[in-house]
Parts: structure tokens; C-alpha cells; sequence
């Protein structure tokens, strides 16, 4: 035991002292943070104002177009619209002879057809297409108020339409908007986050067994420790290590859309709370166990390091599926594909953190993933532990699948 805390000691010390380790843990909170600051700043005192309208065309610079209504449907103007911001021609020429002398910008051009199709013709001299159409809403803005009766009262309900929140009566949770971009991205980088730090911490633990074969320092260190001291020491520095991270990053999150609140528009249903950070460092555990098994088992016949990166492919791939699958997950949490991959061991621990983002999970899938979880874990470090014998550690065949495979399902004891 006092063999396996000084592995466990050094690799948790090396690792967390790393340059690039602080580094990346203080970077990755950090750049989000000075983002949201910078928006905040960019809006001053508008905190009513939404984070996409910060991007939007400033309408009220000084435009003044003309329109010809070859359809007949402008019957009045609205007040919101100054009466020289849009002026009235009654024939095409006169409308492009004012455009090309200076005194309009542009034209638009109410084709007859217009009720049938939807045609509109955009006459500019400058015509390109970034500046050529930040001015179209107000022609359509325009229209609209005619086709609705010219009731601005009307038109105004017709602009802000009712959002309806959708809630879910068996679990009382509201859904997610999907109309705000947010509420991809927040659940994405959660699932990115949990993703990163168990793959990170993973192959962290694989490189460092490989780097100790190619550089033979693993026949010095087996000559005073057994493999199953050496791999359980490994498993528990660079996990306290990942797990560090996870907590830090995914504090920092918890914090930044704390306080993003007042700054952006969080999405309704979109929930990040204590209670999720607690479940990210359990699930977080349980797939870096699993993950971290493999990967040792993987370094146990590695030659070298070269070698333990190309192997690595064959484990990150189940785990990229709930990345690829987010669209799926964050929209209906509840469909069979995202309960199908709570429950796979490979894939649980990120598409649950990820459901917990925008829903809530009942018990028993909770349970019965971590339940998995554990299972796969006891499965694989029972076949790993055979694989990581002093044998395997000192010799240096080179990697294949089907040597994995053989070794790992092998019942050939010491």
C-alpha cells in the first residue's frame, strides 16, 4: 500500500506542476470569462438587449430608398417609418433616375405578382451582397403592415408572436427553446468538457506507461513494486489529476452562467446547477475508471509511445458518439437514442451530464447507468489486471487489435 500512495503521489505532483496542465486549467475558464466581459462591456447599460442583437444591422442610419408598388398593396405607412425613409414612386424610372443622381440608395420594385409569389425587385448602384440587404426588413415590415389592414396593433402581434414553453407533466421540467442558439452550444460544451477531461486524463495515464517502456525506466521500477501496485497508483494520481480539472472547469461554467444571466439570454429549460456538477464528478469518475482501464491495458503492450497513439483510436470512438449525437441528445433527452446511450458503459457518462443539462433523468436510468458503469469497470480491471503482468511491461511486441483482444480475454495467470 505505502508502494501505491508513492505512485500514486508522484503521478498526481508531475502532473499537476506541468506547465501546459496549469495552463489549460486556468485558459480554458478564463477565455469564456473575458468573453462574456467584453459583451458585457460592448452593451453597457442595455441589459435588456439579447446577445444575437448585438450583431444585427443598425437600421437607424440615415437610408433613404424609394419602393414602386406595381402590386397596389401599400395603402398607408406606418409611424414607425419617417416619410423619408421609404418614398413612394409611382413609375420605375423616375425611382432609378433619383437612385443614380445620389438622392436615394436604392429602389424596390412590388412586382405585380406579388400576393401569388412574393416578388420583390432591389435596385441599388452599389449593389453588394453584405450592405444590399441590411435595409430589407423595412420593406417588409412595410408590407406586412398593409396585407394586415394597416392595424398597427395588429401588426405588432404579428411581430412578437406567443412563445410557447413546452413542459414536460411527468417530470415538471420545461423544455429547451430550441430557437436560441444557446441552448446548442451550452450542452455541447458540457458534453465536450466531460469528453476532453476522461480522454485527457486517460491517455495521460497510457503515455506515461508507454513512455516508461520506450525508455526502459519500467525495468526499474517493477524490480521494487508489483504491476498491480504500479497500475492501481497510475490510475488514482492522474484521476485525482482529470478530476481537478473536470471540477474547475466545470465550476467556472457553473459560475459563468450564473452570472451570465443578466449579460445573455439563457434558453428556457436550459439548467446548470450544483446538483449537475455533482453528478459530472461521479459519472466523471466512473468513465474515467473505464476509459483509464483500457488505456493501461493498452500501454501494458505498447512498445512505445508512438505506437500507444495510434491505439488510442480504437477506444476514443465510442466515446465520440454523444458528440455526434448532440443534436439528438440535447433536443429530446428523452427519446430511446439518448436513453439507449445513458445506458452503454462507453457512451454513458457524457449523454448523461448532457440530459441533466436540459431535463431531468428518472431514478432508475441514473441508477441503472452507474450500475453498468461499475460493472463494465470490475469486468475490465479483473481482464486488465491480467494483462498488466510484468511479462507484458517488459516486452515490447508490436500493437494490434487482435493481440488486445487476446491478452485482455486470456485466462493465463502469473
Amino acid at each position: 500500500m505505502n508502494k501505491t500512495w508513492i505512485v500514486f503521489k508522484t503521478e498526481f505532483i508531475n502532473t499537476v506542476t506541468r506547465r501546459s496542465f496549469l495552463i489549460m486549467l486556468i485558459l480554458v475558464p478564463l477565455v469564456p470569462a473575458l468573453i462574456l466581459g467584453g459583451i458585457s462591456l460592448f452593451k453597457g447599460e442595455d441589459s435588456d438587449a439579447g446577445i444575437t442583437e448585438m450583431f444585427q444591422p443598425d437600421l437607424t442610419v440615415e437610408v433613404h430608398e424609394g419602393y414602386v408598388d406595381q402590386a397596389g398593396i401599400i395603402n398607408g405607412i406606418p409611424d414607425w417609418i419617417t416619410e423619408d425613409r421609404l418614398v413612394a414612386y409611382t413609375d420605375a424610372e423616375t425611382a432609378r433616375r433619383d437612385t443614380l443622381s445620389g438622392k436615394l440608395t436604392g429602389y424596390y420594385v412590388i412586382k405585380p405578382d406579388y400576393l401569388e409569389y412574393g416578388s420583390i425587385l432591389y435596385y441599388r448602384e452599389d449593389f453588394n451582397p453584405i450592405t444590399g440587404f441590411e435595409s430589407t426588413p423595412i420593406i417588409d415590415g412595410l408590407i406586412n403592415y398593409n396585407l394586415l389592414g394597416a392595424d398597427q396593433s395588429l401588426y405588432q402581434a404579428y411581430q412578437n408572436p406567443i412563445r410557447v414553453e413546452k413542459v414536460d407533466i411527468a417530470l415538471d421540467v420545461t423544455e429547451l427553446d430550441q430557437s436560441n442558439p444557446l441552448s446548442y452550444y451550452i450542452p455541447y460544451s458540457i458534453t465536450f468538457l466531460l469528453y476532453f477531461v476522461i480522454i485527457n486524463a486517460s491517455s495521460m495515464l497510457l503515455a506515461s506507461i508507454a513512455k516508461e517502456k520506450e525508455n526502459r525506466v519500467i525495468e526499474i521500477i517493477l524490480s521494487s513494486i508489483k504491476p498491480e501496485q504500479l497500475l492501481t497508483g497510475k490510475i488514482l494520481g492522474l484521476g485525482l489529476a482529470g478530476l481537478l480539472q473536470m471540477v474547475v472547469w466545470m465550476g467556472s461554467a457553473l459560475l459563468l452562467l450564473r452570472i451570465g444571466g443578466t449579460t445573455i439570454e439563457i434558453p428556457a429549460g436550459l439548467q446548470f446547477t450544483p446538483e449537475i456538477l455533482i453528478w459530472g464528478i461521479i459519472f466523471f469518475i466512473l468513465g474515467y475508471m473505464l476509459y483509464a482501464t483500457i488505456m493501461a491495458g493498452i500501454g501494458a503492450l505498447v512498445p512505445n509511445l508512438k505506437e500507444s497513439s495510434q491505439a488510442t483510436i480504437f477506444v476514443v470512438l465510442p466515446a465520440i458518439v454523444p458528440l455526434m449525437m448532440i443534436n439528438e441528445i440535447a433536443g429530446q433527452p428523452d427519446s430511446t437514442i439518448s436513453i439507449i446511450l445513458s445506458l452503454i458503459p462507453f457512451t454513458a457518462s457524457s449523454t448523461i451530464v448532457t440530459r441533466l443539462t436540459v431535463s431531468a433523468i428518472p431514478a432508475w436510468q441514473l441508477i441503472a447507468s452507474i450500475g453498468l458503469l461499475f460493472l463494465t469497470f470490475i469486468l475490465l480491471v479483473r481482464a486488465v489486471a491480467r494483462m498488466f503482468r510484468a511479462q507484458n511491461l517488459l516486452t515490447g511486441k508490436k500493437f494490434s487489435f487482435g493481440l488486445f483482444l487476446s491478452v485482455l480475454f486470456s485466462r493465463k495467470k502469473d
